[in-house]
């Protein structure tokens, strides 16, 4: 089995015959084929409101109940801005604005026994109305907290509570 993956045969020709390749990588000896497995591109909003920021809870594992920033993984074809805008419309029914790059934070994302590695980018940007908001499929709850009240022990994964930990640094 590849390490951080759950490959046991090539996931081309099915054969048995895998190796390690690289740091991150497995080639087959039976046809040749060569799988990397390659940090993903996340994304997340540090939606900034008058209140403070808007942090949701999840809903579905990893890390079910825990508190994160809004967001998810880029698709096919996406720019990091329009994943970010297509998953505050799904996570929360928000249409955000004001997008401006904040930091890029790597992450490990546990999932039904394989690791994914992502880079997550994390922008701030603002809503531009509060009115619709609420939680959709894959969100319990969402709250409004204060930056510097937020017990970042709660929050689910390494990236977002980085990049709290830096969004306090700098916004004070």
């Amino acid at each position: 089995m590849i390490r951080y993956t759950r490959f046991r045969f090539c996931p081309s020709c099915g054969g048995k015959q895998i190796e390690k390749f690289q740091d991150y990588g497995m080639r087959c000896q039976q046809c040749g084929y060569h799988y990397f497995h390659n940090a993903a591109s996340a994304v997340s909003a540090i939606i900034e409101t008058r209140r403070g920021i808007i942090l949701i809870a999840r809903k579905e594992a990893p890390r079910r109940g825990y508190l994160d920033l809004p967001g998810g993984f880029v698709g096919h074809g996406e720019t990091l801005e329009r994943a970010l805008q297509r998953e505050t419309r799904e996570e929360l029914n928000l249409v955000v604005k004001d997008l401006r790059y904040f930091g890029s934070f790597p992450n490990r994302y546990d999932y039904r026994g394989v690791t994914y590695f992502t880079i997550d980018a994390i922008f701030t940007c603002k809503a531009a109305s509060l009115r619709a908001m609420m939680p959709r499929e894959e969100v319990l709850g969402i709250s409004i907290r204060i930056p510097g009240e937020i017990d970042t022990r709660k929050v689910a994964f390494s990236s977002a509570r980085k990049a709290l930990e830096k969004y306090r640094a700098v916004k004070g």
